[in-house]
């Protein structure tokens, strides 16, 4: 996205370091982070940002829709927006799937404004999602979520096994 010069957008990683790193650099500002890639290297590497923090906030939200099982109450961990320009990058402390508006929204992000959200999952962003996005881009992106099973590796597998083979 910033390669690109995207604009409008938002994505949502895991990176409970960088969240840290901006409660000592505290709202309103700079910062310059190293945002994800940290877990393993199935995921891409760290990507460079400079932007300001918008928000620190405790990452709690509550699902006002009945989805997924009625799970209400979530919580993603403390969690720190920082802006670029008019785009977004939010980072969590803990793991939170992106199956909720409400995950934004209380951030002060209004999803419906976004140009471009980027959310990394298969199915269950789609309830939420599909209603006010114009257009849906699936991207098969490296991770253990990758579509196309050719970027695995494979022991102890017979022979033929569909779709490999």
């Amino acid at each position: 996205m910033i390669r690109q010069k995207a604009s409008g957008f938002v994505v949502v990683l895991y990176d409970p370091n960088c969240v840290q790193t901006c409660i000592q650099e505290g709202i309103s500002n700079e910062v310059s982070l190293q945002v994800g890639g940290k877990t393993d290297k199935q995921h891409g590497k760290p990507v460079p940002i400079q932007g300001t923090v918008r928000l620190i906030h405790d990452g709690h939200f509550i699902e006002t829709e009945p989805r997924h099982g009625g799970q209400k109450y979530h919580n993603q961990g403390l969690t720190a927006v920082v802006a670029i320009e008019d785009a977004f990058v939010v980072l969590t402390s803990k793991r939170q799937t992106p199956f909720s508006l409400q995950q934004l929204l209380s951030l002060g992000i209004n999803p419906v404004e976004m140009r471009i959200i980027v959310v990394k999952a298969a199915i269950a962003y789609r309830a939420a999602y599909e209603p006010i996005a114009g257009k849906i881009i699936e991207v098969d992106t490296p991770g253990l979520t990758a579509v196309n099973p050719q970027h695995f590796t494979y022991q102890n597998v017979r022979k033929p096994l569909f779709p490999l083979d």
